[in-house]
Order: structure tokens, then C-alpha cells, then sequence
């Protein structure tokens, strides 16, 4: 028989241990008895909505119904103006700064700063939400001419988290479904692949919303067993901007009216901030008259996303779970139509940060309710908790916004922060109920008084008067831009005796040219060791280093295990035989007598020469990029590659010793 002493450790012992479990995994927990999630997001939408105003011609009637089923937010803003940085901190919980994600090639999922963390579906999933999705969540896009799966800065996969749902449309691991009509028609004659226009001869069921939307009616209209948290993820009115004919027709282009812009709306804004005029996009709008058509193009495509909302919304109505179904509805940001010359977007500025967003919470918000209180897509993870009553990560950086819903006339005593650019390049704005301060990275700033100047066409950033309100807005700015990669100091370590650089190297890793081993009059042996998979990465990078002067890249290409060594503008690849669905094992080399060689044990073995017979020629401009996308492949060459997806056991790089080193002796 145990003694009492005795059993109070066992008892002890056995909550330790649970309780390390508890901290090591997110328990899954019963969600009985709490409301579902309906969350939809649509692609690129300004306000060009009936309910914000934005343009006259705006025909959204499921949008504004929507609005004022609940509380519409007239002054929400996005973290970030670009899809992938933008939609990583709305899933994430974390501001670009805390996550380090701040571009569009950048694959959130490696990021030192994310990991072990919960995404908001993740979470949900691991509190007893069923949860499923279709349509893009995370970063991806439409796969370019090919409408390929990986491939044209994404592709229809994008940097999607298979763990995080249940249930994925149209098929795991996939994010968009196919488009009946892929992009690059060159429909506008402008010959640019990613921004096209022009109705399409295709029913709405047919096309990758409308298939979205039917997979949606599908799932709201049954009964579920357990609560759901239901993502659908819209694609337009992202480029191209091909929609069935009959939203076109519904605006006659004569009939269209251009936002209001000042021909000198530049003349007060620093330098920093002009970049865009390099890529000439508004002067070949003023040029081939095509500002209305593109208008025009867009409004069409705002009407047919509103249209399938619309079906979205009344299988909610007519389901099962009309009374207990919570629904938010926004996008990741706006986008430019020739304000301040700046077409697409990016940027600072109002037209590109602010962003639609309702929330309807039955029983809870009150019908056609508004605020105007400054609020971020950073706040949406902690709402969605709040409402349901979930106890709150400890990695978020955004604010509930229950407090607003249930008093509209509530105030917040911060700004919706945005941010642009990354690490020592990274610029902010902060936006208030009245103003807007921007601060760029070489100290230069702009203030906008939007009660005076909803357009911003004033920058009064260098009026002494206003030095209190930069201060009091600046304060919210985050004090530091953590890096999404290693240190390279936990990567490269010092010179063996025989004068080699061994680097144990992980996917997402990213060393500047500075801190790289040195390349200059070297060779270099790769080896390695993954999961490959030719559905999702077979036009993937592995390891680049360095410039076209000098460098390597160890990708795949078709499939095909390939090797590409540059040195003074000229380039040399090889490549192995086609790779089927295993583990893979690869050994490439580059000598110092010019030899380059790519193994896969047991498959294929090629051999080639570089451009070079001494070692690379020169110290590259570039540093080492692990499993990155392009990296030193220019995306005119290789359109498709892509980070590499999947699971890496083995990437060890070793940087052979110079020639000079080699034939001392001992």
C-alpha cells in the first residue's frame, strides 16, 4: 500500500509532467457552446466600397448590407501595403517588425521570429475549432500564364500552412482553385504579365471566386458538429482584373469618373518617397488613355467580388447557423489609382493603407453601427478571441477591438500603425482620427491633416506649429525591426586548421556578402538532404551565394537537380536526370580547377566546367540565401523558382580553402 507521502509525489510528478506537455504543444481543448467564424478577406480592395465613399460608381450592395448588419470601421489600415507582409501579420498576431516578414518573396513560414508560434487559424484549431478555408489566406497568387500550382512568385500554393486547416478548398495544400482564363492576355496592351484587364466570356460558378463561393453556400448550409472558424479568401479585385463580360458592360467606359489628383502633388514629399516614378506606370496610363479603362476594370471587379460576398452571405442567412455565426469581412490593403502618380501598391499613403472592415457579432453589435476610431489588421486575432472568449496568446501585438463594437462612441488612445520597407530600411506612418505622420528611413517625414486635407495634398511635416503632433504620433513607432534569419554569427564560424568554412546551414537562413566566408579564389562542396516533392518543388532554390560576377546557385529546375555557377557575366549549369517524390540526397561541387559536378546517389551524375579554373574570380556583391526565392537567378530567367517548401534534413555548405593555402606545407 502506498503512504500518503509517497502518493502526493507521484501526484506531483504526473502534473509536472503534464504541465511541460501543456507548454511544449497548444492543447487541443472542447470549443462547445462558442460561436463560429466566418472570416473573409478580399485581395487589393481600397475604398472604392458604397459605404466608404471612396468612388461614386461603386456597386457593392452586399457589402453595404453587410455593414450594417454590424459595426463598420472608417478608419481601419493594414500593417503593411503588400500581400504577403500584410496578410503574415493579420495571421500572425505580429506588427512586420516583431515577425520580420516585410516582403513578397519572403516565406513567412521560416521565419526564427514566428516559429512555435500559433497562427490565428492554427490557434483556433487547436482550441476545438473545426477549421477550413479556400481561396487565399496566406500569400499566393495566380500562377502566372501557366496558372502553375509553385512557380511566378508564388503560385496558387503560395506559403500556405497545410497544419492549420481541416478542411482546405479546392484541394490540400492548394490555396487558389484554377482560372478559367490565366494571365498575361495582354488584354490593355500594356504587355505587363501581372496587371491586365478585360471581361472574360466565362459564367461566375466557372471562375476560382465563384468556385469559392460555391464550396462556401456548400459548407454553410450544413450543420457542423463541432464550431467552425470558416476562412474563405477572395481573390479579387486582384490582378488580372478578368471578370465574367457583364460587370464591364454594367459601366459604360464614357461614363467613368478618375479620382481627384493635384499634377503637383509631389512637389512637397522627400525623395524617399518617389521611388515609383522609376517604373513610369502613371505616364503609360496618361499616354495610351487608358485611366478610365483601368477604372473602369476595377469597379467591374469590385462588383463581381461584392456579387459572390453576396451568395456567401445568403447561404449564412438560409443555414443552420445564422444566430450564432460571427462574420468579418475586409482586405489585406488598398490600392493607388494615380495619386501622387503611384499606381498598385506600397507606399504610406491613405489610398493604399486603409482598408474595408465589418464585424458582425450576433447578440453583440449593435445594427449599422460605425467607428471611426484609428484600427489595424493587427487587431483582428486578439477580436476574433476576445468574441469568442479564448484566452489570448502571449506573442500578439494587436489590441482587442470588443471595447469599440460594444460602444461605438468609444475612443482609442493609440494609432493604427503601417509599415514599409524592413530592417534598417523600414519606414512607418501613424494614422489617427485626424492625422497622418509618415517617417522614412533617412529621417524625412510628411503630416497630413485629414480634416482639412482628406486627400493629402498638403505635407505639413515642416510646419514648427505641428512638432507636438509628430512627437505624440512618433512615440507609437516600434523602437526596433527584428530580423526574421539567424545571426550569422550562429552560422558561420571560424576557418578550420585545413583553412575550409563549414556551414550547417537552415532553410531561411540569409547571410550578407560582409559576414560570408570569403569566395574570392575558392571552390565550394554542397551536400544535402530533403523531402522532395515535384507537385510543390519542382522549381525550387536551395542555396544561392553571391552575384552574376561570381556565384552559385544549387536549385531545381523542372525537377531536375541543376547546378549554375556565374563568374564575369558568363553562366555554366548542369543539371541531373528528372527527380521523382523521396528523400533525396545531393552532393554538388565546384573546384578550384574549374570542374563542377552535381550527385544524386544512385540516380545521376553530371559534370561540367565553369567559367573560371582558379577559384571564383572575384568577391561577390551578394551573400549566402538559403531556400530563397531567385536569390542571385534573375526572375526574367527563372520565373518560377520559389523558396523551397519542404522538409530539409541536411545543408551543410563547405567554402574549400584558396589554392595558395592548399600548397603550403605542413
Amino acid at each position: 500500500m502506498l503512504s500518503v507521502s509517497r502518493l502526493i509525489c507521484i501526484v506531483l510528478a504526473l502534473a509536472v509532467t503534464a504541465n511541460a506537455a501543456t507548454k511544449s504543444k497548444p492543447r487541443t481543448v472542447s470549443a462547445a457552446g462558442k460561436a463560429n467564424v466566418l472570416f473573409i478577406i478580399a485581395d487589393d480592395l481600397r475604398d472604392y466600397i458604397g459605404w466608404m465613399d471612396g468612388h461614386p460608381q461603386a456597386v457593392t450592395p452586399n457589402m453595404d448590407r453587410l455593414a450594417k448588419m454590424g459595426m463598420r470601421f472608417t478608419n481601419a489600415h493594414c500593417n503593411y501595403a503588400l500581400c504577403n507582409p500584410s496578410r503574415t501579420s493579420l495571421f500572425s498576431g505580429m506588427l512586420p517588425s516583431s515577425s520580420g516578414v516585410f516582403g513578397n518573396e519572403q516565406d513567412w513560414r521560416r521565419s526564427v521570429q514566428i516559429a512555435g508560434k500559433p497562427t490565428l487559424p492554427e490557434y483556433f484549431k487547436a482550441q476545438g475549432y473545426t477549421t477550413a478555408a479556400a481561396g487565399k489566406i496566406f500569400h499566393a497568387n495566380h500562377g502566372g500564364p501557366e496558372g502553375r500550382l509553385t512557380g511566378w512568385h508564388g503560385g496558387r500554393r503560395g506559403f500556405e500552412q497545410d497544419a492549420a486547416w481541416d478542411l482546405r478548398f479546392p484541394s490540400a495544400g492548394v490555396q487558389i482553385p484554377g482560372l478559367p482564363v490565366h494571365t498575361g492576355q495582354n488584354f490593355n496592351g500594356l504587355n505587363i504579365w501581372h496587371w491586365d484587364w478585360g471581361g472574360i466570356q466565362v459564367e461566375d460558378d466557372k471562375t476560382d471566386d465563384g468556385q469559392i463561393a460555391t464550396f462556401a453556400a456548400e459548407f454553410l448550409t450544413k450543420k457542423q458538429k463541432r464550431p467552425f472558424f470558416l476562412a474563405l479568401g477572395l481573390y479579387r479585385p486582384h490582378s488580372p482584373w478578368y471578370v465574367p463580360q457583364k460587370y464591364f458592360d454594367a459601366l459604360p467606359l464614357e461614363s467613368i469618373k478618375l479620382p481627384e489628383v493635384k499634377a503637383d502633388d509631389l512637389d512637397d514629399v522627400p525623395a524617399i518617397a518617389k521611388s515609383h516614378l522609376k517604373e513610369g506606370y502613371h505616364q503609360k496610363i496618361v499616354e495610351k488613355n487608358l485611366w478610365k479603362d483601368a477604372v473602369r476594370a476595377y469597379l467591374a471587379n469590385v462588383a463581381f467580388c461584392d456579387a459572390m460576398l453576396g451568395r456567401i452571405l445568403e447561404a449564412v442567412e438560409k443555414g443552420p447557423n445564422a444566430k450564432n455565426t460571427i462574420i468579418v469581412f475586409t482586405s489585406d490593403h488598398g490600392w493607388y489609382f494615380g495619386e501622387k502618380q503611384m499606381w498598385h501598391k506600397g507606399k504610406l499613403w491613405e489610398p493604399t493603407t486603409r482598408v474595408p472592415l465589418t464585424i458582425y457579432a450576433p447578440e453583440l453589435t449593435k445594427p449599422d453601427s460605425t467607428s471611426s476610431q484609428p484600427v489595424a489588421l493587427i487587431d483582428l486575432y486578439p477580436t476574433l478571441c476576445d468574441l469568442v472568449k479564448l484566452p489570448l496568446p502571449e506573442h500578439l501585438d494587436g489590441s482587442s477591438l470588443k471595447p469599440l463594437l460594444l460602444d461605438p462612441a468609444a475612443k482609442r488612445d493609440k494609432p493604427a500603425v503601417t509599415c514599409m520597407g524592413g530592417g534598417k530600411n523600414a519606414g512607418y506612418a501613424a494614422r489617427d482620427e485626424r492625422w497622418r505622420y509618415i517617417r522614412y528611413s533617412d529621417g524625412s517625414e510628411e503630416l497630413y491633416d485629414h480634416q482639412t486635407d482628406p486627400n493629402e495634398w498638403t505635407n505639413l511635416a515642416m510646419k514648427a506649429e505641428h512638432a507636438a503632433e509628430k512627437t505624440r504620433l512618433a512615440a507609437f513607432f516600434p523602437q526596433e525591426f527584428k530580423s526574421a534569419v539567424r545571426p550569422a554569427a550562429e552560422v558561420v564560424v571560424a576557418a578550420s586548421p585545413a583553412g575550409s568554412a563549414d556551414l550547417v546551414l537552415k532553410i531561411g537562413d540569409e547571410i550578407s556578402a560582409a559576414e560570408a566566408p570569403k569566395l574570392q579564389g575558392r571552390g565550394i562542396f554542397i551536400n544535402a538532404a530533403f523531402e522532395f516533392d515535384p507537385t510543390i518543388d519542382q522549381d525550387s532554390t536551395l542555396l544561392t551565394h553571391g552575384d552574376e560576377q561570381s556565384g552559385y546557385a544549387l536549385h531545381l529546375l523542372a525537377a531536375r537537380p541543376t547546378l549554375t555557377v556565374f563568374a564575369n557575366g558568363k553562366e555554366a549549369t548542369i543539371a541531373g536526370s528528372p527527380l521523382e517524390k523521396a528523400r533525396i540526397n545531393i552532393r554538388a561541387m565546384i573546384d578550384l580547377g574549374g570542374v563542377i559536378s552535381i550527385a544524386v546517389p544512385g540516380h545521376s551524375e553530371v559534370l561540367g566546367v565553369a567559367p573560371f579554373h582558379k577559384g571564383f574570380p572575384q568577391e561577390p556583391k551578394s551573400g549566402i540565401a538559403a531556400g530563397q526565392s531567385f536569390g542571385i537567378l534573375k526572375a526574367s530567367k527563372y520565373p518560377n523558382s520559389t523558396p523551397f517548401d519542404g522538409v530539409v534534413h541536411r545543408l551543410n555548405l563547405t567554402i574549400l580553402p584558396p589554392q595558395d593555402f592548399i600548397a603550403k606545407p605542413n
